[in-house]
């Protein structure tokens, strides 16, 4: 495997970051739909309040038990949404958690194909060099593929000044 180019990771790599940034893009979604749902339970929060201030209001200035009794039905009514909004805000929040799990999977899944793709690139690097080491050892004892010119510089300058590339041997 070490004589493999190390391109072959690239698409990999390609591929779990696009699922990293899908990850992403969905937790943050989430993520604002929590923040939306809090505040529409605030709002919710704060019509309750203004309502119970008004029936209180209205029992003190003028008793019309009709009126105050609408008040209190809608008080209940906003309580109820009060309570759906919570079950709603727990769900999400048990969602984003599973996302923010995901995500994380999904990062270590991108960190070891990088880290996959290092070591094959640095790997590879290794086979060249213990490749080209093996050539210029080869060529300095006059033994290897150089050995049609008994000194490799000299033929390498040769081939310079001509234009030419030295003949190899056999």
């Amino acid at each position: 495997m070490p004589h493999r180019k190390p391109g072959h990771f690239a698409t990999l790599l390609r591929v779990r970051k696009r699922v990293e940034e899908l990850k992403a893009q969905a937790l943050a979604a989430t993520r604002g739909k929590i923040y939306a749902a809090r505040n529409q339970r605030a709002a919710i929060a704060e019509e309750q309040k203004e309502t119970l201030m008004r029936a209180g209001a209205l029992l003190r200035e003028t008793f019309d038990a009709s009126d105050v009794r609408r008040y209190y039905q809608f008080e209940r009514h906003l309580a109820r949404l009060a309570v759906r909004k919570d079950a709603e805000i727990r769900s999400l929040e048990r969602t984003a958690t599973g996302q923010r799990k995901e995500l994380e999977e999904a990062v270590k899944g991108r960190r070891v194909a990088e880290k996959l793709e290092d070591r094959t690139k640095a790997a590879y690097e290794d086979f060249v060099r213990k490749e080209e080491q093996k050539l210029v050892d080869e060529l300095a004892s006059g033994r290897g593929r150089g050995a049609a010119f008994a000194d490799g510089a000299k033929g390498a300058r040769q081939a310079q000044r001509t234009g030419t590339r030295p003949i190899r041997g056999k």
